[in-house]
């Protein structure tokens, strides 16, 4: 009876051992993933090939003034559905998502301030007052 538990208490020790497992030499992973480090070329070969794949984005920058003669550049990134503008407005640039058409009209928000274009004219909309703006060259 003795040997029996001793032989058990061995092998439970012997399964329950923590010493590393010999990785094959076919392995291509290294015994400890966590200190293995890709070379920054080969992440930067990853990036530029997800790069190429994404789909192309459509730059359009135009003019915008208003009765007041106040000037604001919008810089369109359009790629499909998904898009933004970058407004240049008194020096500060604003980041909007295209959202959902309206009447027609193209309309990007950030939540707080939505501009919204239809043909050559647009509206700039800030804390519910609306400026309205004509495309300039």
């Amino acid at each position: 009876m003795k040997k029996i538990m001793l032989f058990s208490l061995i092998v439970i020790a012997a399964c329950n051992s923590n010493a590393p497992a010999k990785p094959n030499s076919s392995d291509s992973m290294p015994a400890n993933p966590a200190v293995a480090v890709a070379p920054a070329e080969s992440s930067a070969v990853k990036t530029d090939a997800a790069a190429s794949v994404a789909a192309p984005v459509d730059k359009d920058e135009k003019k915008y003034t208003n009765e007041k003669g106040d000037l604001i550049t919008a810089v369109y990134h359009d790629s499909g559905d998904m898009g933004i503008v970058v407004l240049k407005k008194d020096g500060a640039s604003i980041q909007l998502m295209k959202g959902e058409k309206k009447d027609g009209a193209t309309v990007y928000t950030n939540g707080k301030i939505t501009w919204k274009i239809k043909g050559g004219e647009a509206l700039f909309e800030k804390d519910n007052v609306v400026s309205a703006y004509k495309a300039s060259k």
